[in-house]
C-alpha cells in the first residue's frame, strides 16, 4: 500500500460536502464524485438542510443540481 506524503494529500483535489441540522454544521471531504453524491444524499435523508457539494474546481451545487455531477 502506497502512503501519500503530506504534500500529496494536501494538494489532492477533493469534493467537499456540507450541510447543517439542529446540532450544527458538518463539512466533509470525499475523493470521488460518487462518494460525494452518496454522502450528500445520506445527509439529506438524515434531515440535514442546506446540503451542498463543492467540486474541486470550486463549483457549488445544491441538491436540485446534483444530477449535473452524474452526467
Amino acid at each position: 500500500m502506497q502512503r501519500l506524503s503530506r504534500v500529496d494529500s494536501a494538494t489532492r483535489m477533493q469534493y467537499l460536502v456540507g450541510g447543517h441540522n439542529g446540532a450544527g454544521r458538518v463539512n466533509l471531504s470525499r475523493d470521488t464524485v460518487a462518494a460525494a453524491l452518496k454522502k450528500a444524499r445520506e445527509l439529506l435523508q438524515e434531515g440535514y438542510m442546506d446540503v451542498r457539494i463543492c467540486t474541486p474546481r470550486g463549483q457549488v451545487l445544491l441538491p436540485d443540481e446534483f444530477d449535473k455531477l452524474e452526467a
